[in-house]
């Protein structure tokens, strides 16, 4: 419960901050006229939307599992997050079209660079801190909304800093044409993120098979078939799966006892290692026991 208290919180202080930097951005936009700048606020406009998709989908993967979804309600998260990779994907494409115009168009001087400037550093100061809080708190607790909002947040750091970087060359050199190439610069970032996000989340809502957990499993299962391995001892192992649903690891894996086991006590071996699994990733572990059908296995010979 405190967890889903802290990360409800987070995300409240995310809309809160996404909106207070979106129109400081616009701010300085309206000030220097800067397609850097233009680019930027364009994530921030993004960021208030992503970060109300945030609020519903940490409420929704903290409610608990019911008959018409007995595996909780978890991949909201994927959603919200696939979804948000997808506005950074369109701000990018927004971006780009304003820089191609701008080419085009007559060039007209940047305005009161100086508080563009500072506005600019007052956001990626808060983006960095907010963005940073979010990610870590994402991760810690396997919410993959908090940490798309946070990896949101830590990239309009970024792109805040290139627009910064933008007026500082304008303003140095004069040459107005420095603005909208850094703005497109700016948009191709803001592509390899938005991919980035999207990526992960499809992968995650089609049940892409986390590596990471599956390596882990093997291992732990390894140890308990090997020659005075962990007990409880075991035979074989096969057809290890993993995903994730939501924040939750779900596992299922075939394990081979020896054939004289009886039920009760190959019930018992089984439980002994989904537990220690659900204890490793924290999760849920699905063991189906099969009798050894290898004549020659020593541990059928030793007994379990």
């Amino acid at each position: 419960m405190a967890q889903a208290s802290m990360e409800r919180k987070a995300t409240r202080v995310a809309v809160i901050v996404a909106v207070v930097l979106l129109f400081t951005k616009l701010l300085a936009y309206r000030l220097t006229g800067s397609t850097a700048v233009f680019g930027d606020a364009m994530e921030s406009l993004v960021n208030v939307v992503a970060s109300l998709l945030a609020v519903w989908s940490v409420w929704m993967a903290h409610r608990p599992a019911d008959r018409t979804h007995p595996y909780g309600h978890g991949k909201a998260e994927f959603v919200s997050a696939a979804i948000e990779g997808g506005l950074v994907l369109a701000a990018a494409g927004a971006v780009a079209f304003k820089c191609v115009n701008d080419f085009g168009a007559a060039e007209q001087p940047l305005q009161s660079i100086d508080r563009g400037l500072l506005l600019l550093a007052s956001t990626v100061l808060v983006n960095g801190v907010v963005g940073g809080w979010l990610l870590h708190l994402g991760k810690s607790g396997g919410s993959a909304a908090l940490e798309a909002d946070g990896i949101h947040l830590l990239s309009d750091a970024w792109t805040s800093g290139g627009a910064i970087i933008s007026l500082i060359l304008v303003r140095a050199s004069g040459m107005q044409w420095i603005d909208p190439v850094i703005a497109l610069l700016m948009a191709a970032w803001l592509v390899w993120c938005g991919w980035r996000v999207v990526r992960r989340s499809l992968g995650n809502l089609m049940d892409e098979q986390d590596l990471g957990d599956l390596d882990r499993v093997q291992k732990l299962l390894d140890q308990h078939c090997r020659d005075g391995g962990t007990v409880p001892r075991v035979c074989s192992f096969h057809k290890v799966r993993s995903r994730h649903s939501g924040r939750e690891h779900w596992v299922d894996f075939h394990v081979q006892l020896p054939a004289n086991t009886d039920l009760r006590t190959a019930h018992e071996l089984a439980t002994q290692l989904e537990d220690e699994i659900e204890r490793t990733l924290g999760g849920t572990a699905t063991a189906h026991a099969e009798p050894c059908k290898d004549a020659a296995c020593t541990n059928c010979h030793r007994g379990a």
